[in-house]
């Protein structure tokens, strides 16, 4: 880490590549900050509502009176205003063209990549593992043991889940969501008619739980 004297302002930077610089982030960074996140999330976002249906998006979306474009921008605005050294930009000839925010659980001895992203027109470029190396090394200085991340399953995070494969995570929680339309009487989601009704099965079980069949 170093420090750079930059229109008056000092600027700390983490890493270099390539030209590139990996720096704490600053405030006239956001209006490319706000562009990366809303380019690098927007397939995620579309792939998310295809899977969930509209109908069914917009009456369950978190924070219903914004965007979603506006709620992802806005985690990383939190982020930044409090904890700014928790939030990098990586920077080439004067432009940003990635970021990566985390943070610090010393209570826990663990640190947490959060949203992060590189500008479409310079992915494939080894970019994300860069910056992802450097975060981790950072945990690392903190004397922390444990790295965490969450990605989804979805084709949309193929990248993601192979970038954060190349620098170490290992250990893979699968999780799925599960979400039904009431209204469309989905097979098996109603008593049976005309029969005692199941009581505590396991799915696709008519035992009881807790008298498995032998």
């Amino acid at each position: 880490m170093r420090f750079m004297a930059e229109d008056a302002c000092d600027v700390i930077v983490i890493a270099e590549r390539e030209g590139a610089i990996l720096r704490h982030a600053r405030d006239d960074d956001w209006p490319r900050v706000d562009e990366i996140t809303i380019l690098c999330y927007r397939p995620i976002h579309e792939s998310y509502v295809a899977t969930l249906g509209e109908e069914c998006y917009q009456s369950v979306r978190h924070d219903p009176e914004l965007t979603w474009e506006q709620r992802k921008t806005g985690q990383v605005h939190r982020l930044y205003q409090e904890h700014r050294e928790w939030v990098w930009v990586l920077e080439r000839q004067g432009r940003v063209i990635g970021f990566v925010t985390f943070s610090l659980i010393p209570e826990k001895s663990m640190g947490r990549i959060e949203n992060n992203g590189v500008d479409p027109d310079h992915s494939g470029q080894g970019w994300a593992t860069f910056m992802y190396r450097h975060v981790l090394q950072h945990f690392r200085s903190h004397g922390l043991r444990f790295a965490f991340v969450d990605t989804g399953l979805d084709p949309a995070h193929n990248a993601a889940r192979r970038a954060y494969e190349a620098v170490g995570f290992d250990r893979q929680v699968p999780v799925v969501e599960y979400w039904q339309d009431l209204a469309r009487h989905n097979p098996g989601s109603e008593p049976a008619r005309g029969r005692k009704q199941d009581v505590g099965g396991a799915a696709g079980d008519d035992q009881p739980a807790g008298h498995p069949g032998r």
